[in-house]
């Protein structure tokens, strides 16, 4: 029962609201979910199975035991199982912000705190929520989620949506949800997926020195590089939005200045991808609407990454250390935090 009641308010890519609608997708789209696992260990030892799949869930095995012992990451019984999807995507995440404002609108949980997004198991539905959203004037976007964490509340089954992207971005998944579930700060999204992904980033690397794979640990790298360029660029370019709004235009006025600035970043989109072909693979993302939730989509999971990985050096790259340092940097309050996530020089 309580196991039950639990999936209500912890299911991190399902974040809470008030509708009983809502709470019913939540629950039946997680239990459905996991309704089809199936053990990896039978499914490895069955010859009769795809042979490509056999293979990635040998891979993932190892991927798990290396995220335990090498990452020092939860030892538990998430990917352990396997789920095949009729979906390229598990979950859709809903982002919002106002017409003039890059902060995201937050959604929220009892226990989690709050999150901004608000996700669903179904891709129409999510569709039709931001349309609502939209109606009220906000800014929309609709991103599809590969994976998600129930942070160690339940064993976290291995998704197809997971294996269909490369063995490097397999990896990559594994390891952000097993931080999530290593640690997870009630109401700060941006520190949480910053978090995560610096843990992904660093344990894909080490994980590519370990298999003595040192051209593929290059091509991470470049990749790395190319998209941090990326995302400097959306940082500068959510900054001078932020510095438009704050002008004291009328609301016709602020939509036109609202356009030249998007227009305007699409054309230093342009300059840079010149400059840079491997930026080039980011069109579609700038196809999209351009919007204060989209910039603020991005820069949820991006922003702070740098600072992180600051620290996980100034904790002589030891993970324990790093683990327990960023515990106590998450209880400071917040313009504190990240303050010391961004100066501090001593891993205490």
């Amino acid at each position: 029962m309580r196991r039950t009641s639990v999936i209500v308010l912890l299911l991190v890519c399902v974040s809470g609201c008030s509708t009983i609608g809502y709470y019913h997708q939540s629950i039946s789209g997680h239990f459905k979910l996991i309704s089809k696992r199936e053990r990896i260990l039978d499914i490895v030892n069955d010859s009769a199975r795809d042979e490509k799949l056999i293979k990635q869930l040998h891979l993932v095995e190892e991927l798990r035991t290396f995220a335990s012992k090498q990452l020092k990451l939860p030892e538990n019984d998430s990917y352990r199982s396997y789920v095949q999807l009729d979906k390229p995507y598990v979950t859709w995440n809903v982002f919002a912000a106002p017409e003039f404002s890059i902060e995201l609108q937050q959604w929220c949980f009892l226990v989690i705190g709050c999150v901004p997004y608000r996700g669903y198991f179904d891709e129409e539905e999510a569709n039709n929520y931001a349309q609502q959203l939209s109606n009220q004037g906000l800014d929309v976007f609709v991103a599809g989620v590969p994976a998600y964490s129930t942070l160690g509340w339940f064993d976290d089954p291995l998704l197809s949506s997971m294996l269909d992207r490369g063995e490097i971005v397999m990896a990559s998944y594994i390891f952000h949800e097993l931080a999530h579930q290593q640690f997870y700060l009630k109401g700060d999204g941006a520190f949480n997926e910053a978090f995560a992904t610096a843990v992904e980033e660093i344990g894909v690397f080490d994980w590519l020195h370990q298999q003595n794979r040192s051209q593929d640990a290059q091509r991470y790298d470049d990749w790395l590089l190319q998209k941090s360029i990326f995302s400097e660029f959306v940082k500068n370019s959510r900054n001078e939005f932020e510095t438009l709004y704050q002008q004291e235009y009328d609301l016709d006025k602020m939509q036109v200045e609202k356009e030249i600035k998007i227009a305007e970043m699409r054309r230093k989109f342009e300059n840079l991808s010149s400059e840079n072909k491997n930026i080039v693979r980011y069109s579609k993302w700038m196809s999209g609407p351009l919007n204060n939730a989209q910039l603020g989509a991005i820069s949820l999971y991006r922003e702070l990454v740098p600072a992180f990985r600051r620290i996980f050096g100034i904790c002589e790259n030891d993970f324990i250390k790093f683990y327990n340092y960023v515990e106590t940097i998450g209880k400071l309050p917040k313009e504190l935090r990240e303050t010391t996530l961004q100066t501090t020089k001593v891993c205490q």
